[in-house]
């Protein structure tokens, strides 16, 4: 259970529509959420239609009144109504209102003496056993506390006492901000005492008018708020909205999901919940996201390993999370506490797409090649799997049948790749003549599903390469010669390589081309690749000096490189060794013995 009390200093501001906002939007994720009225003196959480709360149901006021006449604390849920919201599926939303509605309700307050109630009466302990009840017969994973405003022994209670964290909402002018000090400094001392805890402070700027703002008086305001309340940023920024519906106390995050205020209130709901470490959907949206931790560390000044234990311990018994965990111990180099949390994550019955291919990699082995195929497609169909997945997946699939490549492309993971990373990993699938057919469909796939220019353009050189590797020299030509001073280095090259199969014959404009092009790609990060192909280019156009110095250029890289790349003597994606018989066999081709390019050998009969 987790406590965020909202507090303005002044009304007006919008803390109310805030915190049903925050609340229903924790209710659509699947949350459940208890609203607390503590605002004794206006309320208005009930005035709500939207939480269809039963208006029977007493609250705060009568809880404090018959505790202080039978001297027990009542019990709590006899004070808390459940509303029944239409769209919320999931999640729960339960009402604690100020309490009952009738006439006489300001009796009942103003007979209250709060300040004789914690001195005479163990009001501090009440609310304990007040919060402690919450938890037990509710177990709301959120409470969320309307306080009132100002400086008063109430606004103490929500704000220092039941709070875990509290959202200070405000305009930014000088009476709001003068009367948040106080308050303020109040919260950050509570750390300091016996008993007392760190309540975290989250400052939302509130009711700010959309308005151009040419002279900067809205920034210098809330600079001036940042230095007074010492904060450097807000939670939040919630703007004036202008309409109707706010008459009818309307919810907008239920009512009028896609406005520019329900966006805020999302956002706001977000911010103020991605310190509760125990909920689980903010643990795995911490360490899932890339950004996040970084941002945490950034603004809170915690360490990693700190936040990284205190997940570990609030979710010991969760293997996705301690899954999570060990990726990013992992990514750190601690290689040993990943391995443990791994264990552990897979002792919970919790299957990663890590392990699942680990099962894969380990039934390979024992020749189990069924049984390696179905924790592929496992791995590949998890919620988790990203394109690392993928490509570990494609990996695997080579070392079975060019069928299994199916596998990939019919998986959720690969259809959650962006396009570029899908063309990445079908070059990646470009290892041997048997799995091009295989490639090709899977980037004609590709193409229907997006058939936007942007993608096509993307594709068009994977297609060419896999078309070329098949000995389809003319679907690779796609029946038109391109203007050679208008192409790159690559297309330039491919069409080359895709004539000369097809017609026995180089072609010099096209290869010189490559080579007018060919200094500026040198250096590049496959620079062996593009040795060769200048080797073979200077070749064709009768230049065997500069070929047999691009190829000697070409060896010395290969020769250091121990990376996979793509060889143009043989148009596939080949290992080390392969690539330096694939050289070899360029050089015999350089001293004129009667050698051409394999591709050709494989296809020209």
């Amino acid at each position: 259970m987790y406590v965020i009390t909202f507090y303005s200093f002044k009304g007006g501001v919008g803390r109310t529509l805030a915190l049903v906002n925050v609340a229903a939007e924790l209710a659509l994720q699947g949350k459940s959420v208890l609203m607390v009225d503590f605002d004794l003196e206006a309320p208005g959480l009930d005035s709500f239609s939207s939480f269809n709360a039963d208006p029977r149901t007493p609250g705060i006021v009568d809880f404090v009144v018959d505790y202080v006449r039978t001297g027990v604390a009542p019990l709590a849920s006899d004070y808390i109504a459940n509303c029944h919201v239409p769209g919320v599926q999931g999640g729960k939303l339960a009402l604690m209102r100020s309490g009952l509605p009738d006439r006489g309700y300001s009796a009942r307050l103003s007979g209250i003496d709060w300040q004789n109630l914690y001195k005479n009466h163990d009001g501090y302990l009440l609310f304990e056993d007040l919060k402690a009840q919450w938890a037990a017969q509710l177990n709301p994973d959120y409470v969320l506390i309307d306080s009132r405003t100002g400086h008063t022994d109430v606004g103490g209670i929500c704000t220092r006492q039941l709070a875990d964290s509290v959202v200070a909402c405000f305009i930014p002018n000088e009476e709001n901000i003068r009367g948040l000090e106080t308050v303020v400094s109040d919260i950050r001392n509570e750390s300091s005492k016996a008993k007392g805890r760190s309540i975290l402070l989250h400052f939302v700027v509130s009711n700010v008018p959309y308005l151009d703002d040419e002279n900067g008086i809205l920034a210098k305001r809330v600079k001036q708020a940042k230095e007074r309340l010492n904060f450097e940023k807000q939670a939040a920024t919630i703007h004036r909205y202008e309409s109707l519906s706010l008459l009818d106390n309307e919810v907008f995050v239920l009512r009028r999901a896609r406005t520019r205020l329900a966006r805020q209130y999302r956002r706001l709901a977000e911010e103020i919940t991605s310190r509760n470490f125990a909920d689980r959907d903010v643990a795995l949206r911490l360490l899932n996201n890339p950004s996040g931790l970084p941002r945490l560390l950034r603004s809170e000044g915690d360490s990693l390993s700190k936040i990284l234990e205190t997940l570990q311990l609030l979710h010991t018994n969760d293997g996705e999370i301690l899954h999570s965990i060990a990726q990013i111990s992992k990514r750190l180099g601690r290689e040993d506490e990943a391995r443990l949390l791994l264990d552990r994550a897979t002792s919970l019955g919790f299957r990663s797409p890590e392990t699942m291919l680990d099962s894969a990699r380990d039934l390979l082995k024992d020749d189990n090649r069924d049984g390696a195929l179905i924790n592929i497609g496992e791995a590949l169909s998890h919620p988790l799997a990203d394109e690392f997945t993928v490509s570990r997946a494609v990996e695997l699939c080579l070392q079975l049948d060019p069928s299994s490549l199916q596998t990939i492309s019919n998986s959720p993971a690969f259809e959650k790749l962006t396009v570029p990373k899908k063309v990445s990993v079908c070059d990646q699938m470009l290892a041997g003549a048997n799995y091009l057919p295989v490639v090709e469909n899977i980037l004609r796939l590709v193409v229907e599903r997006s058939d936007d220019a942007p993608t096509r353009e993307t594709i068009r050189v994977s297609m060419m390469l896999c078309l070329i590797g098949q000995g389809k020299f003319d679907k690779a030509l796609g029946g038109q010669r391109p203007n050679p001073s208008t192409v790159d280095i690559v297309d330039a090259f491919n069409y080359a390589m895709a004539e000369w199969g097809l017609t026995h014959i180089p072609p010099l404009d096209l290869f010189n081309r490559v080579l007018e092009l060919g200094p500026d790609y040198e250096r590049s990060e496959t620079a062996k690749n593009i040795l060769q192909c200048l080797s073979i280019a200077a070749w064709a156009v009768g230049d065997r000096d500069m070929a047999l110095g691009l190829w000697h250029r070409a060896t010395v890289v290969a020769d250091s490189d121990s990376t996979d790349s793509f060889s143009a003597w043989r148009y596939l994606r080949v290992s080390p060794a392969l690539f330096r018989d694939d050289l070899k066999e360029l050089e015999r081709m350089l001293y004129n013995e009667p050698v051409v390019p394999r591709v050709f050998r494989e296809h020209w009969g």
